[in-house]
C-alpha cells in the first residue's frame, strides 16, 4: 500500500488514516475512510454498491443507505464531483493523482492554491445544433445583461441545459467575463451546492460546518457567470446560495435551469416554450424554419444519412412533432427510432410512446435516456399531494378550469384549496401548461398526460376518476343546457364550447360502463354538438345509446334525450325526427312538464312526417303553452315549427314573411344559428317564389359569416345558390357552388348530403351527361327515401333531370342506370357529379 495518494489540495495517508484538505486534518469517520481508500484503490473502475459493503462492512449484513450516508460525508470534504455516482451500478473515484503520487514517499507539502490561480472548469461540449431558439438565445443574453439572477423555467427535455450552455459559450467567447458550470443532476445532497460551485471555480474546499461564507468571500472580487444547471431538486439550497450572493457580491451573475423558479426577489424567470411547429399543409421547406421539424431532421439523418425531408413526408412529420409536444427530448428520442420503425410506424406506436421512445445514447444522462425517465424524475420531485392531482388530471381531454380541475381531482383529504395549490406548482414544474386568457384554461402536454394516466393505473384510481369525470361534465352540460334557452350563441359557445373533449372523453367511458350517465350526458350536451356543426357525431352518439333506454324509463333525463335526439334528424330523417319526438312528447305530458312538452311538439310538428291536420293541431297547442315571460330563444321555437308546417303547404310567401320576422328576432336576441336557419329558409322561399336574385342575396349573407360560425346551415346557403344559378342558366358557376357544397359536407361527415342529391342530377343533366344524370337520379331516389321527405325545390329538380334523361336515353337503359345509382358511395356520388367518372 503506498504512504500516501495526493489528488491536489487532498492528501490520504492510509497508514495513519488520516485525510488532509488543505494541510488539515479532516473529521470522518473510519467506516468513510474504509470506504475512501476502497474507492481510491478501484478509481479504474464503476465499484459496485455490493462490493463497496462487503469491502467497508465484511462480514456484516448492513442496509444500503449506510453506503449513501458515507459517501456524502466523503462529499463534503473531497466536492461533490470527487465521487461520482453511476445510477444502477455503484460508484467511482474520480479525482486525478498527481504526477507520480500514487507511489510518493517523500514528505513534500502540498501547495495552497493562491487567488491568482483560481479557474474555472471547462463549460461541457456542445454536440448539436440549437434549433429554433435564435430568439431564446437572443433574448437570454438581453435578460442577462440586465439582471443578476435569470432561471430558465420549462418542461423535463424541452431543452433548458442546451440553451443555457449556447449562451454561457457566447459569453465565453464574447470576453465579457468567465464562467462557470455547475451540474447539480447528480447532487443529492443539499449541503454540498456550495462545495460544488467551489469546485467548479476551481477554490480550495472548505473545512468549515458551513461552505457558504468562504465561497461567497471568494466570489466577491470575481467578475464571473454562475451557471447553476438542473437545480429543480435543491432549490431551497440554490436559493439560500443565490440570495447571498445577490447580496454580497457586486459583479457575480447566475443563470439557472430548472423545472421550477426559485422564485426570489430580482428573479427573473425565462420561462421555455417547446420548439414551434409547422402547422399543417406546410411546404417541407417553410417546415424547416421551425424548431420541432428543423430538429426531427437533423436528428433523423444522423440516424439515417439517407432520410430527407420532402413535400411527401413533410405532413407526417409534423404530425409526430405536434403529438411529441415540441419537446426537444422526445423528438431526439423518436429521430433515432427512425431507421427501425420508419415514419408511419412512429406516428403509429405514439400510443405506447413510453416503450416507443427509449434508447439515447449512452451518453445522456439517465433521466434523459427514456422519455419514462425523464417524466419518472419530474413526478419524484412532487409532493404526495401533488401527485395525487397530477395524475387524477390525466383524465381530462383538451383542457379544463380550475373549477373543474378542483371538482374532478378532491377528495376526502384534498380539498378545493389543496387542489389549487397543487396546480399552482404543477404549474411552476411545467407539469402542466396554462394559456393566457382572462378565464384561465390549464392542459397536460400529451406525454404528460400519458404518463398522468400510467399513473392512475398505478394507484388504481382510474375507474373512479373517470367516473368523477363523467359526473362533473354531466353536471356541466346540465348548467349549458338550462343556458342556452337564455343566452346568446357567441358567450354561450365561449362557456361552454372549449369543453367538447371533456364531453367526448366522458361519453366514451360513460357509454361503456355507466349508460344512465351517458343517456343524461348525451341529452345534455346535443345542443353543444349542432352548435359547433358536429350533428353527425352526436346522431352516433346517440344512436348507440338507443337500446340502452328502458321503454319505462319517464325521467328528466331520458326524455331529454329523446327530444334532443329527435332533434339532431332535421332533415336526415323525417320519421326518426317524428317518433323520437313523439317519445318524449309523451313523457313530457305524463310529467306535467310544459316547457318539454313544448320543444317535443316543435320537434315532431316541424318534421314534415305528420299529416298536416295534426301538426297545425301541435302549433295550436304551442300556442297555449307558450309564455310570454320565455326568453326569445323558446318562443322561436314556435316559429321554427310553423314555417315548418308553412312549407310542407305550399305557402310560399307566407313562409317568406313568417322566416323574416324570425331572422329579426333572432337577429336582435344574438341567435346566430336561428339567424342562420332563417337566411337558409329565405333563400329557399324566395326560390320558390321565383326570385333567384333575392335567393343569391340571402344565402350569400349566410355565406359571408361562415368563418366565424360553426353550424351547418352555410350547407344550406351553397345549395341554395347552386339552385339560383342553374334558374339563372350560369352552369359553370353553379357547378363551382356544388363542388363547394361537396367540399363542406365531407368534411362535415356528409351532413345533409342526400338532402340536395337532385341537384347533382341536375347539373349532369343540363350538362349533356344524362347517363351520369341517370345514375345520380337513382342515387337521390334512394336518399330521398332515407330521408323520409322531398323539399319542393329538389322535387322540381328531379322532374327537371328526370326529363332531359328520358329524352336522351331508352326506359330500360335509365331504369338500369337508377338502380346502379342507388348502390352508389358518396365518393363515387362526388367523382360523377364532378364530371371525373363514367
Amino acid at each position: 500500500m503506498p504512504h500516501r495518494h495526493r489528488f491536489g489540495r487532498i492528501e490520504v495517508q492510509p497508514a495513519e488514516r488520516v485525510l488532509l484538505v488543505d494541510k488539515q486534518p479532516a473529521a470522518i469517520g473510519a467506516r468513510a475512510f474504509d470506504l475512501l481508500l476502497a474507492l481510491i484503490e478501484h478509481r479504474d473502475r464503476v465499484v459496485t454498491k455490493n462490493e463497496l459493503l462487503d469491502l467497508v462492512w465484511p462480514g456484516l449484513v448492513v442496509e444500503e443507505n449506510n453506503l449513501a450516508v458515507q459517501v456524502s460525508a466523503l462529499r463534503k470534504w473531497l466536492g461533490p464531483q470527487a465521487i461520482a455516482t453511476i445510477p444502477g451500478r455503484g460508484y467511482r473515484f474520480t479525482l486525478v493523482p498527481d504526477d507520480d503520487a500514487a507511489a510518493l514517499r517523500d514528505d513534500t507539502p502540498t501547495r495552497d492554491a493562491a487567488p491568482s490561480s483560481i479557474t474555472t472548469r471547462a463549460l461541457p461540449t456542445s454536440t448539436t445544433t440549437l434549433f429554433g431558439r435564435d430568439d431564446d438565445l437572443a433574448a437570454l443574453a438581453q435578460w442577462s445583461a440586465q439582471h443578476r439572477l435569470v432561471t430558465i423555467v420549462g418542461a423535463g427535455g424541452i431543452g433548458k441545459t442546451a440553451l443555457a450552455l449556447a449562451a454561457a459559450q457566447e459569453r465565453e467567447a464574447s470576453s465579457r467575463g468567465s464562467v462557470a458550470w455547475v451540474e447539480l443532476a447528480e447532487l443529492t445532497d443539499p449541503s454540498l451546492v456550495p462545495s460544488a460551485v467551489a469546485q467548479a471555480i476551481g477554490l480550495p474546499a472548505s473545512g468549515s460546518d458551513d461552505p457558504l461564507p468562504p465561497l461567497i468571500a471568494a466570489l466577491k472580487p470575481m467578475q464571473t457567470l454562475l451557471v447553476l444547471d438542473n437545480a429543480e431538486h435543491l432549490l431551497d439550497a440554490v436559493a439560500r446560495l443565490a440570495r447571498a450572493v445577490l447580496s454580497q457580491t457586486g459583479d457575480v451573475r447566475l443563470l439557472v435551469t430548472s423545472q421550477a423558479a426559485l422564485k426570489l426577489d430580482g428573479e427573473q424567470v425565462f420561462r421555455l416554450d417547446a420548439l414551434s411547429v409547422a402547422e399543417p399543409g406546410t411546404p417541407a421547406a417553410q417546415a424547416l424554419d421551425h424548431g420541432a421539424v428543423a430538429l426531427f431532421v437533423s436528428q433523423a439523418q444522423s440516424a439515417d444519412r439517407h432520410f430527407a425531408l420532402t413535400d411527401a413526408n413533410v405532413a407526417s412529420v409534423i404530425e409526430l412533432c405536434r403529438h411529441l409536444d415540441g419537446v426537444a427530448l422526445a423528438i431526439k428520442l423518436a429521430a433515432a427510432r427512425l431507421p427501425l420503425l420508419g415514419l408511419q410506424g412512429l406516428t403509429t406506436r405514439l400510443a405506447d410512446r413510453f416503450k416507443l421512445l427509449a434508447g439515447a445514447g449512452r451518453s445522456a444522462p439517465t433521466r434523459q435516456q427514456t422519455l419514462r425517465a425523464a417524466l419518472d424524475w419530474s413526478h419524484g420531485l412532487l409532493a404526495p399531494a401533488e401527485q395525487s392531482v397530477f395524475r387524477r388530471l390525466g383524465v381530462f381531454a383538451g383542457g379544463f378550469t380550475l373549477e373543474l380541475a378542483s371538482a374532478v381531482a378532491s377528495d376526502d383529504t384534498l380539498d378545493e384549496w389543496a387542489v389549487v395549490e397543487a396546480l399552482g406548482t404543477l404549474v411552476d414544474r411545467s407539469l402542466v401548461a396554462v394559456d393566457a386568457s382572462e378565464r384561465p384554461r390549464y392542459r397536460l402536454p400529451e406525454s404528460a398526460r400519458d404518463y398522468a394516466r400510467l399513473q392512475l393505473d398505478e394507484a388504481g384510481e382510474r375507474q373512479r376518476v373517470h367516473a368523477r369525470h363523467a359526473q362533473v361534465l354531466a353536471a356541466r352540460m346540465d348548467e349549458a343546457y338550462e343556458a342556452y334557452w337564455s343566452t346568446p350563441d357567441t358567450p354561450w359557445l365561449d362557456a361552454f364550447a372549449p369543453e367538447i373533449d371533456n364531453v367526448r372523453a366522458a361519453l366514451d367511458w360513460s357509454t361503456r360502463h355507466e349508460p344512465a350517465l351517458a343517456l343524461r350526458l348525451a341529452g345534455a350536451s346535443s345542443l353543444l354538438f349542432m352548435l359547433l356543426g358536429l350533428a353527425p357525431e352526436a346522431r352516433k352518439r346517440c344512436a348507440a345509446l338507443e337500446d340502452l333506454v328502458d321503454t319505462d324509463d319517464m325521467s328528466s333525463a331520458a326524455s331529454r334525450f329523446w327530444l334532443e335526439h329527435s332533434r339532431l334528424y332535421w332533415e336526415v330523417s323525417s320519421t326518426l325526427m317524428r317518433d323520437f319526438a313523439l317519445k318524449a312528447a309523451q313523457r313530457y305530458r305524463d310529467a306535467a312538464n310544459a316547457r318539454g312538452l313544448y320543444l317535443a311538439l316543435r320537434c315532431a310538428a316541424g318534421s314534415s312526417a305528420l299529416p298536416l291536420a295534426q301538426a297545425s293541431l301541435m302549433l295550436d297547442e304551442m300556442a297555449g303553452l307558450e309564455r310570454a315571460e320565455w326568453p326569445a330563444r323558446l318562443r322561436c321555437q314556435r316559429l321554427l315549427a310553423q314555417i315548418s308546417v308553412l312549407k310542407s303547404e305550399g305557402r310560399s310567401a307566407e313562409t317568406r314573411d313568417a322566416l323574416e320576422a324570425l331572422l329579426a328576432l333572432a337577429k336582435d336576441s344574438g341567435l346566430d344559428a336561428i339567424a342562420s336557419a332563417a337566411l337558409s329558409g329565405l333563400a329557399d322561399a324566395h326560390l320558390a317564389l321565383a326570385d333567384p336574385d333575392a335567393a343569391l342575396r340571402c344565402a350569400r349573407e349566410l355565406i359571408a359569416g361562415r368563418s366565424g360560425r360553426r353550424d351547418n346551415f352555410v350547407l344550406h346557403a351553397l345549395a341554395a345558390v347552386a339552385q339560383a344559378l342553374l334558374a339563372q342558366g350560369h352552369i359553370g358557376d353553379a357547378r363551382a357552388a356544388i363542388a363547394d357544397f361537396i367540399a363542406t359536407s365531407r368534411s362535415r361527415d356528409w351532413e345533409w348530403f342526400g338532402v340536395y342529391a337532385d341537384l347533382f342530377a341536375l347539373l349532369a343533366a343540363r350538362e349533356g351527361r344524362a347517363e351520369a344524370a341517370a345514375r345520380l337520379i337513382g342515387h337521390a331516389d334512394a336518399a330521398c327515401q332515407r330521408v323520409g321527405a322531398r323539399d319542393v325545390q329538389m322535387a322540381r329538380a328531379r322532374v327537371e333531370a328526370q326529363g332531359i334523361v328520358d329524352a336522351r336515353l331508352a326506359a330500360s337503359a335509365v331504369a338500369k342506370l337508377m338502380v346502379e345509382g342507388s348502390r352508389m358511395d358518396p365518393e363515387a356520388v362526388c367523382s360523377l357529379t364532378l364530371g371525373t367518372q363514367g
